[in-house]
């Protein structure tokens, strides 16, 4: 089994991010800049490659490293993350332990004030508790991805229409496909959580931008949902519990229109329905 490493970045002119995260395998770097350029190297016998692109979303570029890849499983990163040293034989490990499985979220370490799920045991994750995992996670094997045609949205994430919410979209899209998904307490690297390109808190946009999501991930249970959301969020928030509502009811609308929350928030300035 050969590990390959798909990174997002941005602005890079080189391949220190790949000493600078620790990667020991192969590695796919999806470089969002004002250019397009390619890149191929081989570091200690791995093949690392840098495709640059001009395009922008997380998912477009998480999209890109998939498109370049060619290992056995397929490994998923941000930028800002170490790996932890034997990160690749510890997955493989997990892997051949559990044959019948396409796809596995790992543990990681953060000293984020933000909550990570805690992983205790291996288990299979379900439809029921699948929003607990963060993409950087995610490890999948190749086949099972080309097999049941799996991609990250371009319209949820950092740098595209709807802050957040490929992650789940993603793992959602796996388990309604019949992917057989676990989870593994093995931790595969350090990450840093703090510095968040698109979380600002719990503002309008967040809760607007929620509102779009839960149209997209649970169409039928959105009307539910929005109110789980308005009281584990509203002390959060400087946000009153109606204004919560409102706005994610503004985002599901929305979500049909193409409309983004800066568009709707346009609109509502000018007085426009």
């Amino acid at each position: 089994m050969r590990v390959e490493v798909l990174c997002v970045t941005m602005h890079q002119k080189g391949l220190e991010k790949y000493n600078n995260m620790n990667i020991k395998t192969d590695a796919v770097f999806a470089n969002q800049a004002e250019r397009y350029d390619y890149m191929e190297q081989i570091i200690d016998g791995n093949s690392v490659k840098m495709v640059t692109t001009p395009y922008r979303g997380v998912g477009n570029n998480r999209n890109m490293g998939i498109l370049h890849s060619s290992g056995d499983i397929l490994m998923f990163a941000d930028d800002d993350m170490v790996y932890a040293d034997g990160y690749s034989e510890g997955v493989i490990k997990a892997f051949k332990e559990h044959p019948d499985c396409d796809m596995m979220v790992f543990s990681y370490i953060t000293d984020s004030k933000r909550k990570v799920a805690a992983i205790e045991k291996v288990k299979r994750v379900r439809l029921w508790n699948f929003m607990r995992y963060g993409t950087v996670s995610f490890v999948i094997k190749r086949e099972s991805l080309l097999k049941y045609n799996l991609i990250f949205t371009q319209l949820f994430g950092g740098g595209s229409r709807y802050c957040a919410g490929e992650d789940n979209l993603f793992l959602r899209d796996a388990l309604k496909r019949g992917l057989k998904v676990y989870s593994h307490p093995f931790v595969i690297a350090y990450v840093n959580k703090d510095d968040s390109t698109w979380f600002k808190g719990y503002d309008e946009r967040y809760f607007f931008d929620n509102g779009a999501w839960l149209e997209t991930a649970f169409p039928i249970l959105k009307h539910l949902l929005v109110w789980y959301f308005v009281f584990k969020f509203s002390k959060r928030s400087k946000i009153g519990k109606i204004e919560i509502l409102k706005l994610q009811y503004a985002g599901i609308k929305s979500f049909h229109k193409g409309i983004s929350y800066h568009e709707w928030h346009d609109q509502i300035t000018k007085g426009e329905k």
